[in-house]
């Protein structure tokens, strides 16, 4: 079996299936593989930020998303004193002045259904083994399908493949063993006291990591905790199930759930924040989404990055196929306009991190927050990526927080 087309994405998550249907909305012919059937679940905090909601509106899918999803009104968070400090999702820059909870297992298929109206052919049970190259150019990859073993070409490939690393490894294009955390949720119905706020613990965990309580419902919400992994240090726990335990054994988590009841054990994950160093492009080949570890290294938020990144890739690789440009330039505009989007961000991100989550500077910020709005609408806009996280640096800022 063999096929070519302008663009094959494989991975049929928020990127691959968001830059599927940006594609094809200019009038290219677009592959989407995905080793899965659809619909599928996907383990995550299930959390939609302003900034994700935005590109999902340009894709018409608001209305769909608002019927679905959970609304979210408010973000509650919580020092690891136990303290909290509760605020309204403001309003920024024409973003929705709200956020949304919706289980993967019915995101990821709006998204791709969405891309399959545009026009995208959608290919299930296509297990990528290995990419074509020729001429030291990506040309298309194998798969293992239901039909046998297959090979499609295309002008332009895309990897849209998640945390996972393994396709990568095989292809030897990591440029080194990327920096990952670990995080476990599991689905509670049952639940009392939720209301339109989604919880950030920093109490129960061990840090940089937090716990949350991400409701779907008026009974039922998406409960987890995750942690990070620092390079060359061994894990701060021995499972992020474990972390998870610790977290709803939370006396404040542990109230909240009486009379719960998990409709499945916890699931682990990994997330892959290494986007400063990750390798973004290669001739014929470019990558989106958590697959250039494009997830945020303070809040674990990838959904926003997924989608982002595929309207950047849109712009880039369809001007590309119209313009004909050779594959090595394409590489190099691609991986230069990621960086421009991306790159200070996250940098940024992670002096935050290294800073802020502590135990007695989260305490001081949420208690100089609580009567300072001014750092409160700072804290929330950083959290949900609306502005550069290097004010939270300033000299001003500091001594705010010192003061407490």
């Amino acid at each position: 079996m063999s096929s070519l087309c302008d663009v094959l994405i494989v991975g049929a998550g928020p990127a691959g299936s968001a830059l599927a249907y940006f594609l094809a909305a200019q009038g290219l012919d677009v592959l989407l593989l995905d080793k899965s059937e659809f619909p599928r679940d996907k383990t995550c905090g299930d959390g939609l930020s302003p900034r994700a909601m935005y590109v999902l509106r340009q894709m018409g899918l608001i209305d769909q998303l608002l019927k679905t999803g959970w609304r979210i009104n408010h973000l509650v968070l919580f020092a690891p004193n136990g303290r909290s400090l509760r605020a309204p999702i403001p309003p920024y820059d024409g973003l929705p002045d709200f956020a949304l909870v919706l289980p993967r297992l019915q995101l990821d298929e709006l998204i791709r259904a969405r891309a399959v109206e545009a026009g995208v052919e959608f290919r299930p049970r296509f297990n990528v083994t290995s990419l074509l190259r020729e001429n030291d150019q990506v040309v298309g990859v194998r798969a293992d399908t239901p039909n046998g073993p297959a090979e499609l070409r295309a002008r332009l490939t895309v990897l849209a493949t998640g945390a996972s690393v393994g396709l990568l490894e095989r292809a030897q294009l990591l440029a080194a063993p990327p920096a990952f955390g670990r995080a476990a949720r599991a689905y509670y119905e049952g639940i009392c006291g939720l209301s339109d706020a989604v919880e950030f613990h920093f109490d129960s965990v061990p840090l940089p990591g937090y716990g949350w309580i991400f409701p779907l419902s008026a009974t039922a919400a998406n409960v987890g905790a995750g942690y990070f992994v620092r390079p060359g240090r061994p894990p701060m726990r021995n499972s992020p199930v474990q972390v998870m335990d610790e977290f709803v054994a939370n006396p404040y988590v542990a109230k909240m759930l009486a009379g719960a009841r998990a409709t499945a054990l916890p699931k682990g994950y990994p997330l892959r924040f290494d986007f400063p160093t990750a390798r973004t492009a290669f001739p014929g080949l470019v990558l989106a989404g958590e697959a250039c570890g494009l997830v945020n290294p303070l809040t674990g938020e990838g959904i926003d990055y997924a989608l982002e990144s595929a309207e950047v890739a849109a712009e880039v690789l369809g001007a590309a196929l119209r313009s004909g440009e050779a594959p090595m330039l394409t590489a190099h505009k691609y991986s230069q306009s990621l960086r421009r989007r991306f790159l200070q961000t996250f940098v940024n991100i992670g002096r935050v991190r290294d800073l802020y989550v502590q135990g007695w500077v989260m305490n001081r910020f949420v208690a100089a927050a609580n009567h300072n709005d001014d750092l409160k609408l700072l804290l929330i806009h950083i959290a949900l990526g609306n502005v550069d996280p290097i004010r939270a640096l300033a000299p001003k800022t500091l001594l705010q927080v010192l003061l407490g």
